[in-house]
């Protein structure tokens, strides 16, 4: 292995490639989840009504991703469902006995204020969490409880906002057990991991930038099961996101029913690719036998593979320690492509345009 690296351990490179300090956003995500945490326990949420049978997190990207981790952590305990509707509309089961959590950083993403006006419709009882923008306003003007996200970065970079707070009040009103020692765990553990993953360790003592320059020039597949599904899901976006890289995510056991079969064609492919395995510390005895198999059927097809295994004892600190690995390693590799982890140009272009075809209408 080597001990020093060209790209991943120059301060001049670093400095030209992130001049707006995604480093240091990524770095702060035990800081952010801290305030986060103390900062909606000390809210006044009101009172939720008797019988909620269902929790709904209304959101797009990185405003939607603390959702799919707060959904396996109300699935691994046995708590109430939590679903992400990333979608203009509903699905049929919200209802007044659905907590409807609306979450969009700027308050401005127009599926999530779409999805917002229709809960309300439907007398589900609804909360926000937001920078400000039209989503605070709404809320004000139909009296509903917005929760003012006090943090400036991109929304891909608030996470320890959209996952903590709905968190904190599922744990405040009892919908969840309470995750006070968990969350004491999960940060003490964020706080050793950013010792081990700065950019001043040499690469040969750094987890996260040697798995950025084993991941480098291949399109990379995270596979998830269990706790660590919505973990997947946020490696693989912010490998898009930061590193500009093709990266997809497949669930387990799900893709034993399909994925696993088209290894096959083409033939060329396999070596090209790179696939990550995310296990759970704690997880069910046939899903690990199906991480075990999973490995088999990639060295069948000659695909390079990467167990990651999740640390920490509470499932809290799994999942958020998990999450901190892949934020370093794809901003390691966003330097490794020569990339400014920041922009998204694609989305940005994406909006204008939708913007401009709203507009003539």
């Amino acid at each position: 292995m080597m001990t020093t690296d060209p790209v991943l351990d120059s301060p001049d490179i670093r400095a030209r490639l992130d001049p707006s300090g995604m480093r240091e956003r990524i770095a702060g995500l035990a800081d952010q989840c801290r305030r986060a945490w103390e900062q909606s326990r000390a809210f006044p949420w009101p009172p939720l009504r008797p019988h909620v049978e269902r929790v709904a997190v209304l959101g797009m990207g990185g405003s939607a991703i603390g959702g799919d981790l707060l959904a396996d952590l109300a699935s691994h305990e046995g708590a109430v469902p939590v679903t992400v509707v990333r979608d203009y509309s509903l699905p049929p089961e919200v209802d007044s006995h659905t907590l409807a959590i609306a979450s969009s950083y700027s308050g401005e993403t127009e599926e999530t204020l779409a999805a917002t006006e229709e809960a309300v419709h439907r007398g589900a009882q609804v909360v926000a969490v937001t920078s400000g923008g039209t989503l605070a306003k709404r809320c004000q003007e139909m009296g509903l409880p917005w929760f003012r996200v006090d943090y400036s970065g991109e929304p891909r970079c608030a996470l320890g906002y959209s996952f903590v707070v709905p968190l904190a009040l599922m744990c405040l009103r009892s919908i969840m057990a309470d995750k006070a020692k968990d969350m004491e765990e999960a940060l003490s553990l964020l706080e050793r991991q950013s010792a081990q993953y700065r950019h001043d360790v040499p690469i040969g003592q750094n987890p996260a930038k040697s798995l950025a320059r084993e991941l480098h020039g291949k399109p990379i597949v995270i596979y998830g099961g269990g706790l660590l599904s919505g973990a997947a899901r946020r490696w693989k976006t912010q490998f898009n996101e930061n590193a500009k890289a093709w990266a997809f995510y497949e669930l387990l056991p799900e893709a034993h029913h399909n994925s696993v079969v088209g290894y096959s064609h083409p033939l060329s492919i396999g070596p090209e690719v790179i696939a990550l395995l995310l296990r759970p510390a704690t997880v069910h005895p046939r899903l690990a036998l199906r991480y075990e198999i999973t490995g088999e059927l990639l060295d069948r097809a000659c695909v390079a593979h990467h167990v990651v295994e999740a640390q920490g004892r509470s499932a809290l600190a799994q999942v958020l320690s998990t999450v901190f690995l892949g934020d370093y390693a794809s901003y390691y590799l966003a330097l490794l492509y020569g990339v400014d982890p920041s922009p998204v140009a694609a989305v940005d272009y994406l909006k204008g345009r939708l913007s401009k075809r709203e507009g003539a209408r």
